[in-house]
This record gives C-alpha cells, structure tokens and sequence, in this order.
C-alpha cells in the first residue's frame, strides 16, 4: 500500500506550519536536518493524521518511484497495528513520523524505509532491519522486543534507550552481527533461515501473514507494555 492510498483522508498541513510543529530534525536525532535532507526538495507540505490510529493488521505500507507525494507523514498520536507491520521504500525516501508510540506483532523495515518514532516502540515477535544507505529507523522512548535482528550494516538504527530483547545475527552472512548477539537459528523458527539471507525478509513475511510465530515458543518481551486505540 502506497502511503497515498493510506493517508487519502489525512489533512495537508502547510510546510511553515508543519516544520514547526513536527522538527524533522530533532526527531531523527540529528541525522537529518529536515525534509529536505531525506528527500532532496523541501515539501510543500505534511500529510498529517491528528490523534491515535489502530490498523487492523497486515500493513503493509511504503512507496516505489511516483507512487505518491514525496512529503513527511506524521501520526500525531500513536501507531497500533493488530498484526505485523512491513515498511518498505524502494528507491525513495518518504518518511514516516509517528509522535507517539508504535505497537505492532512483527515490524521489518526495509531498504530505504525510513521511520521516526518519537515514543516507544513495542514489538511482541521479531523486529527487523535490513535498511540501505539511506534507510533509517529513530526510536526516542523504550524498544521492547522479543528479537531484534539487524541483517544489514547499512542505514541508520538510533535505538535512543536501552532495547529489551535479544539481539540476533545471522551466522556466516555478509554482515555478522556483534559478537554479543545469539545466533538468529537458535531464536527464529526452524525453517525460517532454510534458504540462507537472500529473499529472508520475503520468508519472513510471508510467514507473518499465514499467522505463523517468526520466533521460538516462550520468546517474547516484557510483559505489560501495549499501544492505545484510537
């Protein structure tokens, strides 16, 4: 899903009055200065959804070339998805703000996906990154998951506070995780890591979607954490 057909009913708020009040720089932890760092133009304007939003999940969401406004979405309020998430862009940089937190069941951001989180993050099963160069992914409050893979030594991942989780590599792949981290075949379900890294993200997902765990019974967060509805 293209963010144009997500965002349809959010409201456009002009440029002067949208940096204002939603400082893409300070958001990305000084990564970026603002929009125009991310996607090579200053915007016209933010497409802006006020106040908590609840997606019964799968979503699926991101932009290829043309696909949509090249603009900033922000969620002024919290993200909760009943079911995994995906966030992949692919040779554009549209991002995604949500002011508040993001709770999701599984949440993999991809390639150039680039997502700022200016609450907690909350994921019950994998979260993973796999971003390029010019992907990113800022989370400023708590990041509570049950495993966090990071398969790529690309992008950028600001984790602002402690994670609660285990962290996870893949073993003999082009990017080996720290030492510190479990081997992923140990944590991820039997079979998920069968075809080796390339096209992992594709299984990872697809396994989502027919409602099977990415991880092994008993790994899970912290308990008591969770998003609010709309």
């Amino acid at each position: 899903m293209s963010f144009e057909q997500w965002a349809r009913s959010w409201e456009a708020v002009p440029l002067a009055e949208a940096t204002e009040r939603y400082d893409i720089g300070e958001a990305s932890n000084e990564l970026v200065d603002g929009p125009e760092d991310i996607l090579g133009d200053e915007p016209e304007c933010f497409f802006v959804h006020r106040g908590h939003l609840t997606v019964d999940g799968p979503l699926v969401m991101g932009n290829g070339p043309h696909e949509a406004v090249d603009t900033v979405y922000v969620i002024d309020g919290d993200l909760t998805v009943n079911g995994p998430m995906r966030f992949v862009n692919m040779d554009v940089y549209t991002p995604l703000y949500v002011t508040g937190s993001v709770t999701a069941e599984d949440l993999l951001c991809l390639l150039d996906c680039n997502l700022i989180v200016g609450g907690s993050l909350t994921v019950g099963g994998l979260l993973m990154t796999e971003l390029a160069d010019a992907g990113m992914l800022v989370v400023h409050g708590a990041t509570s998951a049950g495993a966090w893979l990071e398969a790529w030594d690309r992008g950028e991942v600001a984790l602002l506070q402690d994670l609660e989780g285990r962290r996870l590599r893949i073993r003999d792949s082009h990017y080996d995780e720290q030492a510190e981290a479990e081997d992923a075949a140990d944590v991820l379900s039997p079979g998920l890591l069968d075809g080796g890294t390339e096209d992992l993200s594709d299984r990872l997902w697809k396994a989502a979607l027919e409602g099977r765990p990415l991880l092994r019974p008993g790994i899970r967060p912290p308990a008591g954490t969770g998003g609010n509805d709309e």
